[in-house]
C-alpha cells in the first residue's frame, strides 16, 4: 500500500510541477517556481522549477524531493531536464533527461528528438522488466510529446486562449499515457502560510489515461469519483499564468500542493 501512495505522488510530479512559462508575457522569461506539497496536513514533497527561454529556445529544470517524515522511510529525489526550439509560440523539444533516486537505486532515461520534435534514440537504465509492467506498443514514442514540454505548451495556450482546453500522449521513455485537460470553472483563494497566492484561479482538471509502460503490481484503474484539478493564475502581476494550487484525490485521501514561491532569475517578483 505504501510503494502505491508514493507512486501516487510522482505523477502528481509529472502533472502538476513542471511548469514555470509563458511566451506571451513580460520581457524576462527566466523563473523560478517553487510548490510545496501536503498529505495529511504535512509536507511530503517540494518541487523548484526554473525555465529559461528567448524567441527561439526554451529550457526547464524541475528538482523535487521528499521532506519530512516521509523522507525518513522514502528517501526520494528527481531531476527533469527538457530542452528545444520554439517556432510561434510552439514548443518543439530535442532532448530530454530524467534522473530518479530512491534510496541506492538510480534510474535514468535520455531521450532525443530530431528537428520535427519525433524521438530520434531513446536510452533508459535499468530497462523494465517487460513481466513486471504493462505492455507498451510498438513505437510509442511515435507522436508524443515529453511531459516537461506538454505542460509548458499547455500554460502557453492557456495564457493565448484564456481557456485550458488541451489533449496529448506523453511519453517519458519508460511510460506512455494520455493527459487530457478541461476547464471546469474558477475559484477565489485567500492567502494562508501554505499559498502565496490570493485572487481568482482558472480550475481545469486532468485526467491521466495510461497507454503502457506502468507497473502491473501498483497500477489500479482510475476511480471515476476522483478528481485531480489544478488552478491557474498569475501570483504576481511581473509573473506569467502558472499552476498557483492542484490537488490529487487518491485511495488514501488527497493530495494537495501549493505554489510558494516564485521570482526572476534575476530578480524577486514577489
Amino acid at each position: 500500500m505504501r510503494f502505491k501512495l508514493l507512486l501516487k505522488y510522482n505523477r502528481l510530479i509529472i502533472l502538476y510541477t513542471l511548469v514555470s512559462i509563458s511566451v506571451a508575457n513580460a520581457d524576462d522569461k527566466n523563473f523560478r517556481a517553487i510548490h510545496s506539497y501536503y498529505f495529511g496536513g504535512f509536507n511530503v514533497l517540494e518541487s523548484v522549477t526554473d525555465f529559461y527561454a528567448n524567441k527561439s529556445y526554451y529550457k526547464i529544470s524541475t528538482e523535487s524531493s521528499t521532506k519530512g517524515a516521509l523522507n525518513l522511510v522514502f528517501d526520494w529525489k528527481g531531476i527533469v531536464n527538457s530542452e528545444g526550439i520554439i517556432k510561434k509560440s510552439k514548443l518543439i523539444p530535442s532532448d530530454y533527461k530524467s534522473l530518479g533516486r530512491w534510496g541506492k537505486e538510480i534510474w535514468i532515461t535520455n531521450l532525443t528528438y530530431n528537428k520535427s520534435g519525433q524521438i530520434a534514440s531513446t536510452k533508459v537504465s535499468p530497462l523494465p522488466d517487460v513481466e513486471e509492467i504493462i505492455p507498451l506498443p510498438l513505437n510509442p514514442g511515435t507522436g508524443t510529446i515529453d511531459p516537461l514540454s506538454f505542460i509548458s505548451q499547455f500554460v502557453i495556450n492557456t495564457t493565448v486562449n484564456t481557456s485550458c482546453e488541451e489533449e496529448n500522449v506523453i511519453f517519458d521513455g519508460r511510460r506512455r499515457y494520455k493527459l487530457k485537460i478541461k476547464e471546469i470553472g474558477a475559484k477565489n483563494f485567500s492567502k494562508t502560510p501554505y499559498n502565496i497566492f490570493k485572487g481568482k484561479a482558472l480550475a481545469c482538471e486532468l485526467e491521466y489515461i495510461p497507454l503502457g509502460g506502468q507497473r502491473r503490481r501498483t497500477f489500479e484503474p482510475e476511480n471515476q469519483n476522483n478528481l485531480n484539478i489544478i488552478y491557474l493564475a498569475r501570483p504576481v502581476p511581473a509573473a506569467p499564468i502558472i499552476p498557483v494550487s492542484f490537488s490529487l484525490d487518491t485511495s488514501f485521501g488527497t493530495l494537495v500542493g501549493h505554489l510558494v514561491r516564485i521570482e526572476s532569475l534575476r530578480r524577486s517578483l514577489k
